[in-house]
């Protein structure tokens, strides 16, 4: 975990987004006694699933700008890193191709803040679209990350909620 805490720390604001999952059924303590002790600052959830088969841990999934995954396999080994800084190349070259055309001004859902999910772990980003239990979070890096609306607090499911009836009235106007 120390390497892509490093990772993390250095090359966030390029647009690496890290999201750890425990799969070992840990609870909530022994979660957070190990992220506090290696200073973890990224996303850790619980109780993943998906269509991803996992054997053996620790595995890293690598996903590109387009949300296709391109690498699955050890997080300290060479091909890990050099698949991540190729991916990060791409979020690059999206950047500049999006700062060339005209920008549609799409107001996001709720502004940019702090988020806090269930297990205290935060994250600053906007909301741009709410679909069932899936959030659009917009990262300050222009990155986009889908998230279980019912994996954030209560407190902020309620702002959620809010902006949503506040752009509903908007539209029945």
């Amino acid at each position: 975990m120390p390497h892509l805490v490093q990772m993390d720390k250095k090359l966030r604001k390029k647009g690496l987004v890290i999201i750890g999952a425990e799969s070992q059924g840990s609870s909530d303590e022994q979660i957070k006694k190990v992220t506090d002790n290696a200073k973890v600052e990224f996303t850790i959830t619980k109780g993943v699933q998906g269509p991803v088969q996992v054997r053996g841990i620790p595995v890293a999934l690598i996903f590109d700008v387009s949300g296709k995954m391109i690498f699955q396999g050890h997080p300290s080994g060479d091909e890990f890193e050099k698949t991540v800084k190729q991916a990060l190349k791409e979020v690059k070259l999206n950047d500049d191709a999006d700062k060339k055309k005209p920008r549609k001004s799409n107001k996001p859902l709720v502004s940019l803040r702090k988020w806090t999910n269930a297990e205290g772990k935060k994250i600053t980003a906007s909301i741009t679209a709410v679909n069932g239990d899936e959030v659009t979070f917009k990262l300050y890096n222009s990155k986009v990350v889908k998230y279980q609306l019912s994996n954030l607090s209560d407190a902020n499911q309620e702002v959620i909620k809010l902006a949503q009836a506040a752009i509903l009235k908007e539209t029945e106007e």
